[in-house]
């Protein structure tokens, strides 16, 4: 296989992979892309696991069992002492998202977004350029659908300056 192929297939990987992964061990992988690391317990009550097992079973044999059938490699990892590069921290007894620097988080212009029916709340995540302005937006709700319309910063290279409407 060249290496435009397995670029290829690393950029759809993991779009692919939220694709295909149940709705607790999505969470548990966006949880990890966020906060870049997560101890056991925390990871636990994200899912409201019934224990570590549970937790456990996921990140090995769920989540990194399908990302190796993806890349042929794991996506996430334990460490028991390693330091947080963007804070300095030492953080201990963890599992991290592994490699996040060389994993692009969608694949082609198709952002990721997931839906999370939690106990008290609804929580949407989604994918952005970092180039939208949060100080602008517009929310509204009708007929059980949910629009969010954020506009783009007006410096962000796109239309030479203008909003992009």
């Amino acid at each position: 296989m060249d290496a435009g192929a397995v670029a290829t297939r690393t950029k759809e990987g993991l779009a692919q992979l939220f694709d295909i992964l149940d709705e607790k061990s999505r969470a548990i992988l966006w949880h990890l892309w966020w906060h870049r690391h997560a101890e056991m317990s925390e990871l636990r009550d994200l899912i409201d696991a019934a224990g570590d097992f549970e937790v456990l079973h996921r990140l090995k044999e769920v989540i990194n069992g399908k990302a190796q059938q993806l890349w042929g490699k794991p996506i996430v990892g334990f460490e028991q002492s390693k330091t947080d590069p963007l804070t300095g921290e030492n953080v201990l007894f963890s599992w991290w998202f592994l490699d996040e620097g060389n994993v692009p988080i969608s694949g082609g212009d198709k952002p990721l977004v997931d839906v999370f029916n939690e106990k008290d709340s609804i929580t949407v995540i989604a994918q952005l350029p970092t180039s939208v302005d949060l100080a602008d937006t517009d929310i509204q709700f009708k007929n059980g659908i949910l629009k969010v319309r954020l506009r783009r910063k007006e410096n962000d290279g796109r239309g030479k300056g203008k909003r992009k409407r």
